[in-house]
């Protein structure tokens, strides 16, 4: 469950163990490793700091230097002047390098499939690069201002950046026609970095007044300062796993991390639409923006009225074959005008399904549901992991599964109690990727996870198979570290 955040007044940051800081530039957190990964430009190479704080050099030797850094599909890209380099997640080595024959690639986001952006600071200029193909084109040129910062906002079809300079203005791409607009002049100076919440809040950092500010999310409130003190301030990130802002202090060589913490909850949830609260309807249609569609009704129960709720979806695990979005693809979808106090309303997501899905396919997804106004509140939001019968048949029924064993707390911290029906049977875990990260015959009717194996935040998969009646059971926990 998601929470109302506030800040917290400690900003504390990485420890420093046998590598230094040497002009820290960008900052990602890479999930599948649990890590920060950082472009340290004056060292011409890329720092990895661990959950521990333990910093390490994840590559050495980069030339030129990288600046502006991005993580898609196990690949840290990196921008290095004229050049995106890319480097393997796993082992470092290198995997891409295209030379745009930019001035000074700076800032840098992706569409979360193949294609990054970036933007050219002294060109002033805005890049599209193809990661398959290997090709980039210029979708914007002979810009005003220098643009620095960048990210990709997939429910408007469109790259925010911010700008240097005073008086500089936030301003946005289409990726429709490239027409770029502005969406809020301001009386900041020096915009290096830009990050979003995935939610209600836009975060930028300035070099003028070496703060942090923060806008919501059409930008049409006056900025607010969350954070002062800063040294040269580079490009930030918002991680929400931890809901935490990360801040490269580029002036004097430290990287900063800001807390949130919960004061309010409020929460929406699902209204049972079976016997399962946790099972949604999946049913072909001749509907307009796909040949089937996922329905999940919806009651809110935050106390607050809302006007154009949103909701999204996103696969725990890959589709089937065959299956893919319809609609917007993915991205949140408005399903009602107004959500007063305890109405019900249907979200409906669209899919595509070109081939015969087969019997008892489980599909678990993550289900957020969202507002920004016209709440008082920062946001109403909502965010749990379900599973869905996409083609219900005969063989998955109460007979066949093992019922009477149990995981908790859930949601965890990390740590979780398993009781067992029986001492003869196999425990396995996976991840949110599919992966499994534990697996084990058991010979005791109860025992404990912790934080060696559920080491990131998300969704795990626990499957018991029982050696004496071979029946199995899957439970899906939430671990929020």
């Amino acid at each position: 469950m998601k929470h109302i955040f506030i800040i917290l007044s400690v900003i504390f940051t990485c420890l420093v163990n046998a590598q230094t800081y040497n002009g820290p530039e960008s900052i990602e957190y890479d999930a599948s490793n649990n890590r920060y990964l950082i472009s340290n430009t004056s060292g011409g190479n890329i720092l990895a700091c661990s959950a521990s704080g333990t910093l390490t050099v994840f590559k050495s030797g980069i030339s030129p230097a990288p600046y502006g850094l991005e993580i898609l599909n196990n690949v840290v890209y990196a921008c290095c002047s004229g050049f995106i380099k890319g480097y393997s997640l796993t082992n470092g080595t290198q995997v891409f390098n295209l030379n745009t024959g930019a001035t000074f690639l700076n800032g840098i986001t992706s569409d979360g499939v193949h294609t990054l952006f970036a933007t050219d600071f002294n060109g002033k200029k805005i890049y599209r690069i193809n990661t398959q193909s290997t090709t980039f084109n210029v979708m914007a040129s002979g810009l005003t201002l220098s643009p620095n910062g960048i990210v990709y906002d997939q429910a408007h079809n469109r790259l925010v950046f911010v700008n240097w300079g005073s008086n500089a203005p936030i301003k946005a791409l289409s990726l429709t026609d490239s027409v770029v607009t502005t969406l809020a002049t301001t009386t900041l100076g020096n915009c290096d970095g830009l990050a979003w919440n995935g939610l209600d809040t836009w975060y930028v950092s300035a070099w003028t007044g070496q703060k942090i500010v923060k806008f919501n999310a059409n930008f049409s409130a006056a900025a607010v300062t969350i954070a002062t003190g800063m040294s040269s301030p580079a490009d930030i990130y918002y991680n929400t796993y931890s809901d935490t802002l990360a801040i490269p202090n580029s002036g004097n060589n430290t990287v900063s991390f800001i807390g949130f913490t919960p004061i309010v909850n409020v929460s929406c949830s699902l209204l049972p639409i079976t016997t399962n609260a946790n099972q949604a309807i999946f049913e072909g249609s001749q509907l307009s923006f796909g040949d089937s569609v996922l329905r999940i009704s919806l009651t809110n129960n935050s106390g607050l009225g809302f006007a154009y709720p949103l909701a999204r979806i996103t696969p725990v695990s890959a589709l089937p074959s065959g299956m893919s979005f319809g609609g917007n693809g993915g991205g949140f979808e408005v399903f009602a005008s107004a959500w007063n106090p305890d109405s019900v309303a249907e979200a409906q997501f669209f899919f595509n399904v070109t081939q015969a899905i087969p019997e008892n396919t489980l599909l678990d997804f993550t289900l957020e549901v969202s507002n920004l106004s016209p709440s008082s509140a920062d946001t109403c939001f909502f965010a749990e992991t379900y599973s869905v019968n996409l083609n219900p048949g005969i063989v998955l029924g109460l007979d066949d599964v093992e019922q009477n064993w149990n995981a908790y707390p859930n949601p965890s911290n990390g740590i979780i109690n398993i009781q067992l029906p029986s001492n003869k049977g196999t425990l396995s875990i996976y991840d949110y990727s599919g992966r499994c990260i534990y697996n084990s015959e058991i010979h005791s009717k109860q025992l404990t996870i912790g934080k060696d194996v559920l080491s990131n935040s998300g969704a795990y998969h626990l499957v018991w198979i029982s050696k004496d009646s071979k029946k199995s059971s899957r439970k899906t926990v939430i671990v929020n570290n």
